[in-house]
């Protein structure tokens, strides 16, 4: 069985219904994760992590 390929969403705001709308789309068939850069209250995201992940996964797609 081929292995699933993963795709990455970086969301710098909150997303809106067509935004969730194309993101759905796109996501047919892969194994997604979604990385928000707008949720944080005591800790910052860590770009780190981001940048780790943005390396280990088949396709990265930006949303501002």
């Amino acid at each position: 069985m081929p292995k699933r390929r993963k795709m990455l969403h970086i969301l710098k705001s909150p997303p809106d219904d067509l935004q969730r709308t194309f993101m759905y789309s796109l996501s047919l068939g892969y194994s997604c994760l979604q990385f928000p850069l707008f949720e944080f209250d005591e800790e910052p995201p860590d770009y780190d992590e981001l940048i780790d992940l943005i390396f280990e996964f088949d396709e990265v797609v930006s949303w501002w």
